[in-house]
């Protein structure tokens, strides 16, 4: 007997190409055009696979998915939509739906789910539901990140599929992709998403500060300790604590935090008690960790017991089918903060938004987005308007390769500021925004020294 397969989607279009996909490749296809329809079908047919458009008349998809999952736990469901969100790719995957895709359809990716979902069928398409776990919902509100790339697609499905565990996490990519963003979702799209979420910014601390900041510390520890007090991970309890630049922890500090994630417990600061805390830990960096531990800067242990779990951003300039959904969710945004009609692109700007390599990431598109919607009067963005907005940031490049690392951008940042300066440490650090004691530290990491006087010239002979 062929396999069974049910459409259910309410554009005419999708319903016959799909038709024909399947058709095709052997299977017997029956279709739907509405939520009921497709669960009477479904409950009709017992079809071994459901291909399900989120968007429906009468019942949402997602009301279907859930039906389908309760009544029909093994049964196999892709689900198809034109709203790349990820509210919805979260919920999809919550919901035990076994892959998603995005309107227009690529055939290829298709297939490969197909084939995908072939491997791993073990041949008995209706084993008994008590073998299956209950799957969770979450709402749709909290932190929003829109993309339809195949790699955004992929974060999605991870921070769905690690949200409802404890597993440290940890997010690579470069700055201003969205790292603190994703973070935040996992922790919205987890069952303790009403405890706190606790950012730590490893960037900004004084190292003699961060101990006492994390942990706590007892009346009396040190100068000025007053009272005794509870430290983040004690006040974060059962929710998320977010290393933000976890490769700027100072090493001793490291070696603190892997005690930590070793034992899930700490003493406070001038304590002796140890303190149990299941506070979850999240952390990113836009440094390469592996490059920091081979050169003594990060310790191996440490970046192990972190990437449980790790998920790489991709850069925006690597993902620009992204740009155009980035852009109108941008300004909608903008026009709700402003109260005001939302502007839209010409498609002599879209063109120059796709054109350009975004070293400053998803960050840098909405500071011009917001930049162009305010400065320009028309309710439309010109090329010319949306130029103006791109003039201060570093040209397009045809190559990626000539992008520089942050490290190399930070080290000519800071002897240029030293140099401006005079070597002057205190007008360099308030001008650098960060502490004497950090400072010295980059300078040490990145071999930045003062040059050495040079001696007077000297007097021609017969002269005083």
């Amino acid at each position: 007997m062929l396999p069974r397969v049910v459409i259910i989607d309410d554009q005419r279009s999708i319903l016959e190409s799909m038709d024909m996909y399947f058709r095709l490749r052997h299977w017997d296809v029956f279709t739907a055009a509405s939520g009921p329809e497709g669960l009477d079908l479904v409950r009709r047919i017992r079809p071994s696979l459901v291909v399900l458009d989120i968007r429906l008349p009468g019942m949402s998809g997602l009301e279907v998915l859930e039906r389908i999952r309760s009544d029909f736990p093994q049964l196999q469901v892709i689900v198809i939509t034109a709203f790349q969100s990820m509210e919805s790719t979260i919920q999809a995957i919550k919901l035990g739906a076994f892959d998603y895709l995005h309107k227009p359809i690529d055939i290829a990716e298709m297939d490969a789910v197909v084939q995908r979902l072939e491997q791993s069928n073990t041949g008995d398409q209706h084993p008994d539901p008590d073998a299956w776990d209950e799957d969770t919902v979450v709402d749709d509100k909290g932190p929003q990140i829109v993309a339809r790339s195949r790699g955004m697609k992929e974060v999605f499905k991870t921070i769905a599929l690690v949200s409802e565990s404890r597993v440290t996490v940890l997010i690579q990519g470069e700055s201003g992709t969205g790292k603190e963003l994703i973070a935040r979702s996992i922790h919205h799209n987890s069952r303790w998403s009403d405890r706190p979420f606790t950012v730590m910014d490893c960037s900004t601390f004084v190292d003699t500060l961060m101990e006492s900041e994390l942990f706590g510390y007892e009346k009396g520890a040190f100068t000025g300790a007053h009272d005794t007090r509870k430290g983040r991970l004690e006040l974060t309890g059962e929710g998320t604590v977010f290393f933000d630049e976890i490769g700027e922890l100072p090493l001793q500090m490291q070696s603190k935090l892997l005690r930590f994630l070793q034992s899930r417990e700490f003493v406070r600061v001038g304590g002796t008690s140890p303190i149990f805390s299941t506070a979850r830990i999240v952390a990113a960096t836009n440094r390469d960790l592996t490059r920091l531990v081979k050169e003594g800067g990060f310790r191996e242990d440490l970046y192990y017991r972190l990437k449980v779990v790790t998920i790489n951003v991709p850069p925006l300039r690597d993902r620009s089918s992204d740009i155009p959904i980035l852009a109108k969710f941008f300004l909608h945004k903008i026009a709700r903060h402003n109260a005001s009609q939302p502007k839209r692109l010409a498609p002599e700007a879209l063109d120059l938004l796709l054109d350009y390599d975004w070293p400053g990431n998803v960050r840098q598109l909405e500071n011009v987005l917001t930049r162009a919607s305010v400065l320009t009067p028309s309710v439309v963005l010109s090329k010319e308007h949306t130029a103006a907005c791109l003039h201060d940031a570093p040209a397009p490049s045809s190559s990626h390769e000539s992008f520089r690392s942050m490290e190399a951008i930070e080290k000519d940042h800071i002897r240029r500021i030293l140099e401006k300066n005079k070597w002057h440490l205190g007008k360099a650090c308030e001008q650098l925004r960060m502490s004497r004691p950090t400072l010295r530290a980059r300078m040490k990491r990145y071999g930045i020294s003062k040059p050495p006087r040079r001696p007077p010239p000297e007097r021609p002979r017969g002269t005083q």
